[in-house]
């Protein structure tokens, strides 16, 4: 996914974070706002630089940034030390953002390390990371709004007037094909 991808992504990332920071007595809105600089660290911790046109990077891109096992535990033992420790909330916004990325990166031919940072990636190869990149920003942001309705933060359930209508809609539409 391209840069601009994984920052839009972010602001999925952040009410996930929240939700989660909620439901666990954590600090939300710390959560959330490492959220947004997560979704985008697993590229740049890899501390990248250009040189006469290449790239070169202190960490080889898609490694140990890229390793959903690290990632994995870190939110792990943010979860886990949410009540205890106050700086969890921000290590869980964290790695739900780079968690975020990874998902994110899974499409495309390049995909993502998971048992081992240097073996083979896994990929479900669908399609190169600058394709299909606003459905899967408008996925995250689904996931992040799903999120907040499933921990009670917010209701997704449309007005009754709203439903009323679309059953009449639906209603006379059946109405008229029955005719």
């Amino acid at each position: 996914m391209t840069l601009t991808g994984h920052r839009a992504t972010s602001l999925g990332a952040a009410a996930i974070a929240y939700s989660i920071a909620h439901a666990y007595h954590g600090l939300p809105w710390l959560a959330a706002a490492l959220a947004i600089p997560g979704a985008t660290a697993p590229d740049w911790l890899e501390i990248a630089w250009f040189k006469k046109g290449i790239r070169h990077s202190l960490i080889p891109h898609r490694t140990w940034t890229h390793w959903l096992l690290l990632w994995g535990a870190l939110f792990g033992w943010a979860l886990q030390s949410l009540q205890q420790d106050l700086w969890a909330s921000a290590w869980l916004g964290f790695a739900v953002g780079a968690l975020l990325h990874l998902v994110m990166d899974l499409p495309n031919p390049s995909g993502i390390r998971f048992l081992h940072p240097y073996r083979q990636r896994v990929t479900l190869n669908w399609w190169r990371g600058d394709q299909m990149v606003w459905p899967m920003v408008w996925f995250s942001w689904l996931a992040g709004a799903l999120s907040l309705h499933w921990v009670g933060l917010i209701n997704l359930q449309p007005p009754l007037q709203l439903q009323a209508w679309l059953f009449q809609v639906w209603d006379l539409s059946l109405q008229r094909l029955r005719s």
